[in-house]
């Protein structure tokens, strides 16, 4: 079976060339993880529903600014998730939006392990408004507003349990490329486990590495639990940055978290000119059931 999953999982990352537009992979990546992988969705059995935004840089006029939403629901019979996912990122004058729909289908392989094949489509949209920004220069001022859709579809496959998962991904194909604006290509490898310490404590060590990106940009980190409900956690990206983290849960109902980005030992990295970036998240979950405890 490992052999099998490796197989699958270089077939998504390495056998296709299209380009994929970057996907807006927070810090906290693991709290709205379906942004990087639609078949973690189908990780969670509770209808569940999640916002993100980040405050990149601030103090630089013009930072990038993002913010997701997401919301899934699993169906027991036949084993499969549906969930829609919608994004929007703004850097100056450049605006990107996106909205598209998921499906995850659910295998299990014994008591214990499962195996998720997510898909996702739907559409985005990037414009760019140049009006106002000549500053002298007639080729600027001269300039034609952008403004074009296309066509997007991603793929993913996460084998997981009630203590693991290990997923790849491509989540974001585009059917086309957009006129003169440069895309690279984005494939995930992503990983993580729980390990309770005792009764009170446990810790839930984390890795997403993007390695089809020029960056390879690795984020690798751990949460510290305590009772399930405070989360207490540290992710370094190798580009140069650190984030703190801090989340509290209220009943396995509702999760609320805050993550503080900054620059670390790079000094080509932008983000040490800032007074660093701020990010949160809402979750909020919905079952008739017990809910597990949502630690990825």
């Amino acid at each position: 079976m490992t052999r099998y999953l490796w197989q699958c999982a270089l077939l998504l990352l390495l056998g296709t060339q299209a380009n994929a537009q970057e996907t807006f992979v927070f810090p906290n990546f693991n709290r709205n993880a379906a942004l990087a992988n639609p078949a973690m969705q189908s990780m969670d059995s509770s209808t569940s529903f999640t916002a993100a935004g980040r405050k990149q840089w601030t103090g630089i006029n013009d930072a990038p600014s993002t913010f997701s939403f997401s919301g899934s629901t699993f169906i027991n019979d036949p084993g499969m998730s549906i969930g829609v996912v919608a994004e929007h990122k703004s850097v100056a004058v450049n605006k990107y939006t996106s909205l598209g729909l998921m499906l995850s289908k659910t295998v299990k392989l014994s008591k214990t392990e499962y195996l998720s094949l997510g898909f996702y489509g739907g559409a985005d949209n990037f414009s760019a408004n140049y009006t106002g920004l000549g500053g002298g220069d007639p080729a600027l001022a001269q300039k034609q507003q952008i403004n074009q859709w296309r066509g997007i579809v991603g793929a993913g496959l996460v084998l997981h349990g009630e203590r693991f998962y290990f997923g790849a991904s491509m989540p974001r194909i585009p059917l086309k490329d957009y006129k003169d604006v440069p895309v690279e290509s984005n494939g995930y490898l992503s990983a993580g486990v729980l390990l309770p310490i005792n009764e009170q404590l446990s810790v839930a060590p984390a890795l997403i590495w993007n390695v089809l990106n020029k960056s390879r940009a690795l984020d690798a980190g751990a949460t510290l639990f305590i009772q399930e409900t405070l989360g207490v956690g540290a992710t370094y990206r190798s580009t140069g940055e650190m984030n703190a983290s801090l989340q509290y849960s209220f009943q396995k109902t509702l999760q609320v978290g805050y993550g503080y980005i900054f620059s670390v030992g790079n000094s080509q990295n932008i983000s040490r000119f800032s007074g660093g970036s701020h990010e949160v998240f809402i979750n909020y979950r919905i079952n008739n059931i017990a809910l597990p405890f949502k630690w990825w």
